[in-house]
């Protein structure tokens, strides 16, 4: 246990160089991020030059996890300091309430310039997290017919650096907060084929070298500006990704620490580098990012972040994560997970405990054998859920038609998020397979693959029959297929055992209008509007 790495970290309390909100602050933010795929976090790993530059200059936080490992929840969560169960953002497609108090409003109101420059449609303006920035930079037009797919609701890092960048060239001046969001490696991969991007890596690992590539010219940037020497810079990720541990392929299903497990580096000013401790491993939480920074610049901290500052912090944190997106969007229930020290609860029909300390991949679930740990983490989850006050968490939403095709063509599930049914029983570890070729399904329906993904949708349906997301694609794909009748009748069903789902009752009123039926057409889209206003 690092305890004198909290007492360095207290000392910059103290520093001259945090006595006044003034310090330059960037946010880097790389989506879908595995800590462990860091050579600065996991010896023998294909080197990341520049991320791990940030490191050996910085603190590097070695156990932190994401409260939620989707990507608008795990940002929400990351800006206000507070659960997605709190703030009402649990799934992607839901926007944050006006009201929250973010990192952007507390630094725009203590005097900073503030902007972003985001990476994904998921951290559209559109969702809340434009609030507090005078430039919210995310260029996507859902309304253009010409372009379609994963390409148009996502850009390549460099073109978000090089916006970045233009904006720091007439700001910097004056105290700012950057944040810079990188999407790319974030399925569906779409490096260009083109060799000067690519040295002999493929898929994931290949875009991961993209990524630390577009980082070393923005710090090359930023070191041209002094900027590296005087600015506070916090490097984080919102998620991880299972690529196939547990049976995972993506994130958001399970809150294993494949998802869960992320990088968050501190690089500090130049002036207190000498006092900053290299290394901290006690285990924290993205919600702590915040209130840190807030603290290193000496802001004050808004009564509502619920995370604690890490400068001068000391002892174990529990670290409280969950995910509902099996529940929401495949007929499972809720996944709960509280950490203490080594040990890890994951609350499920199945409960699971683990040691991380010797069992970092999670392959040996010990609740039997430690029946009165997994207890007592179990009612630390039930306890921290009761401390924090519950925000729009038992609202039911929807996402608008064009939002749910555009979070569809980024690999998202995107039909009902209902929360007002009862609660489902079935543990998502028995429904992974499923699941897995549910996604396949999906895969070829937007690679235009309609026939096979149609086939694989029926047979899906036929052995899940309560996953409302299997029917609703289902009738996607045959709408595709230029058969409105047929998917007419898909919708039917799925309203029949989802009356609130607006994107189903839109679908089957857009049904109607191919078959002219005019008058049920304006029904159905009545419905949907007054569903989701």
């Amino acid at each position: 246990m690092h305890r004198f790495a909290y007492l360095a970290l207290a000392a910059l309390g103290c520093s001259a160089a945090y006595a006044g909100p003034s310090t330059p602050v960037i946010l880097i933010s790389v989506d879908t991020l595995r800590a462990d795929h860091l050579s600065c976090y996991q010896a023998g790993r294909r080197q990341t030059p520049h991320i791990d530059a940030l490191a050996k200059n910085g603190t590097l936080f070695s156990q932190v996890s994401t409260p939620f490992p989707l990507t608008l929840p795990a940002h929400v969560a990351l800006f206000t300091s507070t659960y997605p169960f709190a703030n009402g953002v649990m799934d992607n497609g839901v926007p944050l309430q006006s009201r929250a108090v973010t990192l952007a409003t507390v630094l725009k109101s203590a005097g900073y310039r503030t902007a972003a420059f985001v990476g994904s449609f998921v951290l559209d303006r559109r969702f809340g997290l434009s609030r507090g920035f005078d430039v919210y930079d995310g260029p996507f037009d859902l309304h253009n017919k010409i372009a379609s797919g994963a390409s148009e609701r996502k850009r390549p890092g460099t073109q978000v650096a090089e916006a970045a960048i233009g904006w720091l060239d007439g700001n910097s001046s004056a105290p700012f907060f950057l944040f810079l969001h990188l999407y790319d490696l974030h399925q569906p991969y779409d490096l260009p084929q083109d060799p000067s991007q690519r040295h002999g890596e493929t898929g994931y690992t290949a875009e991961l070298a993209y990524v630390d590539r577009v980082l070393g010219d923005f710090l090359a940037f930023l070191e041209k500006r002094q900027l590296l020497q005087k600015a506070l810079i916090v490097f984080a990720s919102d998620h991880g990704e299972g690529l196939g541990g547990h049976g995972e392929s993506t994130h958001g299903y399970f809150i294993y620490q494949s998802t869960l497990h992320v990088p968050l580096i501190f690089h500090w000013p130049a002036a207190s580098r000498r006092i900053a401790q290299d290394r901290v491993d006690e285990p924290t939480t993205l919600l702590d990012v915040a209130p840190t920074i807030l603290e290193a610049i000496g802001v004050p901290r808004p009564g509502e972040m619920r995370g604690r500052s890490l400068i001068g912090a000391g002892g174990a944190e529990e670290v409280y994560s969950e995910s509902v997106y099996a529940r929401n969007h495949f007929g499972c229930a809720t996944l709960r997970s509280l950490r203490a020290g080594r040990y890890k609860y994951i609350e499920a029909p199945k409960p699971e405990l683990y040691d991380l300390a010797s069992d970092p991949n999670e392959l040996r679930n010990i609740c039997e054998q430690q029946r009165s740990k997994a207890a007592a983490l179990g009612a630390r989850i039930a306890a921290v859920r009761a401390s924090s006050p519950s925000g729009r968490a038992g609202k039911a939403h929807s996402p608008t038609p064009e939002t749910a095709e555009a979070l569809r063509s980024l690999g998202y599930l995107s039909g009902s998020t209902n929360s007002s049914r009862a609660e489902p029983h079935v543990d998502p570890k028995d429904r992974i397979g499923p699941f897995e070729q549910y996604l396949g399904a999906l895969g070829k329906s937007s690679a235009g693959r309609l026939a096979e993904a149609g086939g694989l949708l029926e047979s899906l349906s036929d052995k899940l029959p309560d996953v409302v997301d299997i029917r609703f694609n289902l009738g996607l794909n045959q709408q595709r297929l230029g058969d409105p009748a047929q998917a007419a009748r898909e919708f039917k069903r799925v309203i029949e055992m989802d009356p609130a789902n607006a994107p189903a009752h839109f679908e089957l009123g857009f049904c109607h209008f191919l078959l002219r039926q005019r008058d049920d057409a304006i029904q159905q889209l009545k419905a949907a509007l007054a569903l989701e206003p």
